[in-house]
């Protein structure tokens, strides 16, 4: 007959090698010996920076800070940031995110963001696979098993007519769609931001034809900034009998004032969120309640460290995120992290459909599935480039 004491020292006894094995881990120095940009073309879609980040350990870790199509000086801006933090170890990496914003804080813009994404991210990577975990684990666990998207611009070049989109719809839902965005507008108006009627018309019988189609399809509508207030006050009222899911940026995102009188006009839940970097730039669009979505980006927004502090003040307010995601297969890796491990996620852009070279890319291949994907389960982000990899895809000179 054993003691509480005996069962309890027998248990201890019997975890020693597990907690040496972690110990071992997380007390690996880490110290960063190299911070690596590459311009990589994965698909026809755009160029994608990425930043490589190498220990004197021998691990490394992959991100993106992908803000098209300034990709040359984000690839600048990275190699700018590098000293600040080789020598370093990486574990430290709120410490890092700090020290890179504080440092070249007088340059703030939409480059800096994307090069502090894109070693953010690297970092989050690197200590997932020192420590043996995903990312999302470091994040505080996952509370969502399946990260739900939407389809992104697969309507196609389709006659702008209800019949056309109707068909369409029922096309996606039958490869499993759930819900799906697009901008139905057309190209930039002129400089007065005016919506031709004949437009709206047009609009309108394209997206009774998706709800026709689909009762209970999610319907996305992107408006790209590209209108003024008058513009966007019909566009909104043509909308709501649609019951749309949400209607992403009617108006310039500068000015949170005019979005947030239009919020206050409509129940249609307004999205904003793509262009904004780092958790102080979204304080005021959370103040002035002027949009009920917020769609950060992992690769301009200031990484992983970033949305997560977005996703709390989020929270705080009762609004939920919807990721931004038109990028590569390391944003969107750090997204699906991210969105797993915060309450108040919604749903996610399904980014880039060619996606051809992804199941070389992630751990245990990729799912490429029309309604939700799952969180990679690999240590670190659970997507890697190998060597052979980078020398094919690497865009050069």
């Amino acid at each position: 007959m054993f003691t509480r004491r005996q069962i309890l020292l027998s248990a201890a006894g019997s975890m020693l090698p597990l907690y040496a094995q972690t110990r071992a881990r997380v007390e690996t120095p880490l110290k960063i010996r190299s911070v690596e940009p590459f311009l990589m073309r994965i698909g026809r879609r755009r160029d994608i920076v990425c930043c490589r980040i190498r220990t004197e350990d021998g691990l490394h870790g992959w991100g993106e800070g992908t803000t098209p199509p300034n990709v040359q000086p984000v690839l600048a801006q990275i190699r700018s940031l590098a000293p600040l933090i080789i020598g370093q170890p990486a574990w430290d990496i709120e410490k890092h995110w700090r020290k890179m914003y504080i440092t070249e804080e007088n340059s703030l813009g939409g480059t800096l963001f994307a090069a502090i994404s894109a070693i953010d991210i690297a970092l989050w990577d690197l200590v997932g696979k020192a420590a043996g975990v995903p990312v999302y684990k470091l994040l505080g666990g996952r509370i969502h098993d399946k990260i739900r998207i939407y389809a992104s611009y697969r309507w196609g070049a389709i006659p702008r007519t209800r019949e056309a989109y109707f068909n369409r719809t029922r096309e996606l839902m039958a490869d499993g769609a759930t819900a799906g965005k697009w901008d139905p507008f057309g190209e930039y108006p002129g400089p007065d931001r005016q919506l031709p009627t004949q437009v709206l018309n047009e609009v309108r019988e394209m997206v009774r034809g998706v709800r026709e189609a689909g009762p209970a399809f999610d319907i996305c509508v992107e408006a790209h900034g590209k209108f003024n207030m008058a513009a966007a006050g019909r566009i909104i009222k043509m909308l709501e009998p649609f019951d749309p899911f949400f209607l992403e940026e009617p108006v310039p995102p500068e000015n949170v004032d005019a979005m947030a009188a239009l919020q206050r006009s409509t129940n249609i839940p307004i999205a904003t969120g793509e262009g904004l970097q780092s958790h102080f730039n979204f304080r005021e669009t959370l103040n002035k309640q002027s949009a009920r979505i917020l769609q950060p980006d992992a690769a301009r927004t200031g990484g992983i460290t970033a949305m997560k502090k977005i996703a709390a003040m989020a929270d705080a307010a009762y609004v939920t995120l919807a990721p931004h995601n038109p990028n590569g297969p390391v944003c969107t890796a750090a997204s699906l992290h991210v969105a797993a491990s915060i309450p108040n996620f919604l749903i996610m852009e399904e980014g880039n459909r060619e996606v051809g070279q992804y199941n070389s890319i992630f751990a245990g291949g990729w799912q490429a599935r029309s309604d939700y994907w799952l969180v990679p389960e690999a240590p670190g982000l659970g997507a890697d480039f190998t060597p052979e990899f980078v020398k094919e895809y690497e865009v050069r000179g």
